[in-house]
């Protein structure tokens, strides 16, 4: 009996254009061994050249396209997700206390503003030049243990030089398969693959990780972040930096839940501090433990300081960078948004509050696929 399984895969749209390319090239007869990096005539390839060679240079070559969103330069592409009426979650009046609790009540959700919020943040990134695709899950989302919750958050899969890194979850069981059906759609659909996954005990939630240059990575410690996971995540992230070392900033996270609606205490990096340009930062410092907030003084950052009443109800510090020195803010966090522009740096306001009914913000929403290389620690 035939196979019906075709014998040539669906090729995501970069990398076809990429074999299209070089096999026009060929036809031509334009392919030309002294192009081959190394090349000696007479010789076999050479082990020095090819044993050297970074991947970083390769993969553009190979799938067609540059991505990676390390450091802070200019963001030039994103994916949001597509919001539909499964935000509200089927199974969260069964035990609320089971699912993280926010600042704003979960209870008072309104699908529709939420809808509204999340094409007003597209319509701010599209006026700075960003490219923005829409990402929608199955309907209706489910995942291995049962309907799938917060689909919203774009950032549970991290894109570095090289591709995706796969994160393995703890704050929100019910969100098990998120980041896996993430990058699967990063690379069908933007030719970008999966580089690692966090495998075994290991937990690292890697999309609400950060960087604040090209060379300084701020990740946690904590119930999102164990030793085994970041003993996983760190070298891969490494590997995709473009400087010879790489600063990495373990915030060490208070506490035993994702986030303390009291005290505005977070266990997600991105939740207590964001980049607002070389060298400024926004910070909740009742969150950061003294040795990270004397790296930053010590290296000649400016802080711009959260209240904790709207780190309680708004997260300010849970921004998105579009290049240095500018920002999009939530603005129902006025406080934050005046403090940053007292500084500096250029602020788009965007209303976000629905989203932070449901455990976050503008950098938990967003698949950050593509910067321009940005500054380094000591530019």
């Amino acid at each position: 009996m035939a196979s019906n399984i075709p014998t040539k895969p669906v090729l995501p749209a970069p990398w076809a254009a990429r074999i299209k390319e070089m096999q026009e090239q060929i036809k031509a007869k334009e392919f030309k061994l002294t192009d081959m990096p190394g090349y000696v005539p007479g010789q076999a390839p050479s082990i020095e050249t090819w044993h050297n060679i970074d991947a970083k240079e390769i993969y553009p070559k190979i799938y067609g396209r540059e991505f990676g969103a390390n450091g802070i330069g200019k963001l030039r592409e994103v994916a949001l997700i597509d919001i539909t009426s499964h935000e509200r979650f089927v199974a969260y009046d069964q035990d609320p206390a089971y699912f993280p609790q926010m600042g704003l009540s979960h209870g008072d959700l309104d699908i529709d503003k939420m809808h509204d919020q999340s094409l007003q943040y597209e319509a701010a990134m599209e006026d700075a030049g960003v490219i923005v695709h829409r990402v929608t899950y199955p309907d209706p989302p489910v995942g291995p243990f049962g309907p799938q919750r917060g689909t919203w958050a774009a950032n549970e899969t991290l894109v570095v030089r090289g591709g995706s890194i796969i994160e393995k979850i703890a704050v929100s069981p019910l969100g098990f398969g998120r980041s896996e059906y993430l990058a699967y759609w990063a690379w069908t659909q933007l030719g970008v693959p999966p580089v690692a996954t966090i495998t075994g005990t290991g937990v690292a939630e890697a999309g609400p990780c950060l960087w604040l240059a090209e060379d300084v990575f701020v990740t946690s410690h904590g119930i999102a972040y164990n030793e085994e996971g970041l003993s996983q995540l760190i070298p891969v992230v490494e590997r995709s930096c473009l400087a010879d070392e790489m600063t990495t900033l373990v915030l060490e996270s208070a506490g035993n839940i994702y986030f303390h609606p009291q005290s505005g205490v977070s266990h997600h990096p991105d939740m207590i501090i964001g980049p607002l340009d070389h060298k400024k930062v926004i910070a909740y410092l009742p969150g950061m433990d003294f040795n990270n907030w004397r790296w930053l003084k010590e290296h000649g950052y400016e802080i711009v300081e959260v209240d904790t009443d709207e780190q309680a109800l708004y997260g300010p510090a849970n921004v998105t960078l579009l290049e240095p020195g500018r920002v999009i803010m939530i603005a129902e966090a006025p406080k934050a948004i005046a403090a940053v522009r007292k500084i500096g740096v250029d602020v788009t306001e965007v209303p976000y509050a629905e989203f932070m009914r449901i455990g976050g913000g503008l950098h938990c929403s967003t698949m950050r696929i593509w910067r321009e290389t940005g500054p380094f620690l000591d530019d």
